[in-house]
């Protein structure tokens, strides 16, 4: 790579360039030739992390550009220049590959070749030692003087050595001509500098000589492989500083996460709940390194560290994760620091307190709808022990039953006028504690208030024609918290007709047609009586709801 480290892995690789490169002068093996094998291996797989490499820069420089065309426009443009002179220069590399096994290895074209990696492996090439043909067609049969351009028989375009030579050389001129970091650009120029060289009898041979000039086939390639990755790993450094020059020093951020900040997780009842909430960024691939201090260490904003002893937190990914015991009761304070290290940037260093209060463990009881329970319903209840999640709670009665609902428990009652709410919490060391009790006054529900001709008790006067239109009684649930049914049973209309007192009876909530006819022959200021009334609640016990009394008008 350009301008950076190179691994002892990629260091050992290139070594054995250098050495196989320097045998090839000698009437060497097949054995030695294979080995070339594991060279080019290397070099091809190195292409392909630079590949991945600069595929993710375009794709970030794209992303940039179209989200802020103004600010990185510019520079994604020279970074688009330079991928597609990459581009066209490890294609024509690869078209040399092709050329040369076709020629050796007797293929009709070089589609057959560029169509097919295997064909273009070392390993699956027979005649690696065969250096007749690369020489043929890359160098010519004059040592002296190389051919430039394309050879003389058989040659569809320019495979020479010299034409690679003048081709990198452009390539490195291009992309450096944006590049003002001088580190760098020598770095890409030393990549491609081509000058001549001393062989073993210390006379000074060119370039193109020493590559290109008797080397056996696996050679050949193995250094055309070579230049492909020093053609990927300049476009990448190049890649690298257009971006950074356009970010400068700004943090690089790869997910984003919501962070709510409470200013406190305990209230009391009339008070509020206070938080801050915002957009945490941070980059999944570079995980910092996060220090609690122990009870009574400090951090010192002077020296940026921890005055004492602390302990590195467990990650998960990118957050640190804290579990502390609770201690003594009373407010608890711990300070720590985060270490975190930018890609080509300082360290940074930020502290963060904690402050918490340890309280001892209460049973907490409320009633969904009321501060009662009701006889023969279902009463909601929600069960809860600040300091314990709802998994370690379980819940138990006395004078009631209790079962666990989808959102809490449902609380039965039958006789007796109080019932008593326990918890069991289940403890960190595996043990329990029961907190309790909650104790909750036992009714029974309410009597329904009836109606008739969307008239109640309150109402003296109904109208003719509200009279006529009436479907029958209902029975409704005033100011109370359930939503309950009940179901009119039976009552009796009546009225004085001729003198005398006529009274109709329905077993149910309807009007008969009896009563129908009868309230057809009521008149204005006369009397209708809407008497034993009965409903049928959810218990199934039925309710006398009494009578309701209408003066026609």
């Amino acid at each position: 790579m350009a301008g950076g480290k190179l691994s002892p892995r990629q260091q050992m690789i290139n070594m054995m360039y250098l050495v196989l490169t320097a045998l090839l002068a000698m009437n060497v093996s097949k054995e030695i030739l294979d080995a070339f094998i594991t060279i080019d291996k290397g070099q091809k797989n190195t292409t392909l992390a630079l590949d991945g490499k600069i595929g993710q820069q375009m794709a970030a420089f794209s992303a940039s550009a179209n989200e802020n065309k103004d600010k990185y426009g510019p520079a994604f443009a020279k970074a688009q220049k330079i991928d597609e002179t990459a581009d066209e220069i490890f294609s024509h590399i690869n078209e040399i590959k092709a050329k040369l096994i076709m020629a050796v290895e007797g293929y009709e074209t070089k589609s057959e070749v560029l169509s097919n990696d295997t064909v273009l492996d070392i390993l699956y090439i027979n005649n690696k030692d065969n250096y007749d043909e690369p020489t043929r067609i890359m160098y010519g049969s004059d040592e002296k003087n190389p051919i430039e351009g394309p050879c003389q028989v058989g040659c569809d375009m320019d495979y020479s050595a010299v034409g690679l030579r003048k081709k990198l050389m452009t390539y490195a001129t291009d992309i450096t001509s944006d590049i003002d970091d001088p580190k760098l650009k020598a770095s890409i120029n030393d990549m491609f500098k081509f000058e001549n060289v001393l062989d073993a009898d210390r006379k000074e041979i060119s370039w193109e000589f020493m590559n290109f000039n008797g080397v056996p086939l696996a050679g050949v390639v193995t250094i055309l492989s070579k230049l492909q990755s020093d053609v990927k790993s300049a476009q990448a450094s190049a890649l690298d500083f257009l971006y950074a020059e356009v970010e400068g020093a700004s943090y690089k951020f790869t997910k984003l996460a919501d962070a709510v900040i409470p200013q406190a997780t305990t209230i009391t009842t009339g008070s509020n709940y206070e938080a801050e909430v915002f957009l945490a960024a941070y980059d999944d691939q570079n995980v910092p390194e996060i220090r609690l201090g122990r009870p009574g260490v400090r951090f010192d904003s002077t020296k940026m560290e921890l005055t004492g002893e602390y302990d590195l937190l467990e990650m998960e990914g990118v957050k640190g994760k804290i579990k502390l015991p609770a201690g003594g009761l009373g407010s608890q304070k711990r300070e720590g620091m985060i270490i975190f290290k930018p890609v080509g940037q300082p360290e940074v260093i930020t502290p963060f307190n904690l402050d918490y209060t340890v309280v001892a463990p209460t049973l907490v009881v409320s009633p969904t709808k009321m501060n009662v329970f009701y006889r023969g319903v279902d009463n909601p209840v929600s069960v809860g022990v600040p300091g314990f999640t709802d998994k370690d709670i379980t819940a138990s009665c006395e004078g009631c039953t209790i079962n666990k609902a989808s959102d809490g428990y449902i609380v039965r009652v039958s006789t007796g006028k109080e019932a008593k709410i326990y918890a069991n919490a289940k403890l960190p060391d595996g043990g329990s504690k029961r907190l309790g009790p909650a104790t909750f006054r036992i009714k029974s529900v309410p009597d329904p208030v009836p109606q008739f001709a969307g008239k109640g008790a309150a109402d003296a006067i109904v109208k003719k024609a509200e009279l006529t239109a009436a479907q029958g009684v209902v029975a409704k649930m005033k100011d109370f918290e359930f939503d309950l049914k009940f179901t009119v049973t039976q009552f009796k209309i009546g009225m004085i007709i001729g003198g005398q007192y006529v009274e109709q009876t329905s077993k149910s909530n309807r009007v008969t047609d009896d009563m129908k006819t009868m309230i057809k022959k009521a008149k204005r200021g006369q009397k209708v009586f809407i008497e034993g009334i009965k409903a049928k609640g959810p218990d199934g016990k039925i309710r006398n709801l009494g009578s309701l009394a209408f003066k026609v008008n």
